[in-house]
């Protein structure tokens, strides 16, 4: 048995889904308590265009790990503590 690398992905994943739900959040208030003008609106859409390319090049970084490799294994850990056992 390993664990595999995926372990980080999903990880990150879940950050990820937590930032676009805490940025749609703010947007929505920002967008119905704030006050509609130009600065607001171009803050606005500048947070938009940056979040989502830093979004968009890490999601291309991350196309180019192979998450099947393992990160720990287990498998030598068995014959590692047979070892201690007594044979009878």
């Amino acid at each position: 048995m390993a664990l595999t690398l995926a372990i980080i992905y999903y990880v990150f994943l879940v950050a990820v889904f937590v930032f676009v739900l805490y940025s749609l959040f703010n947007i929505y208030h920002l967008l119905r308590f704030g006050f509609l003008s130009v600065t607001n609106v171009s803050i606005i859409l500048f947070y938009i265009i940056v979040s989502s390319l830093l979004l968009y090049f890490a999601f291309s970084q991350l196309l180019t790990i192979d998450w099947s490799q393992p990160l720990m294994n287990f498998d030598g850990m068995l014959d590692f503590y047979k070892t201690f056992i007594p044979k009878i």
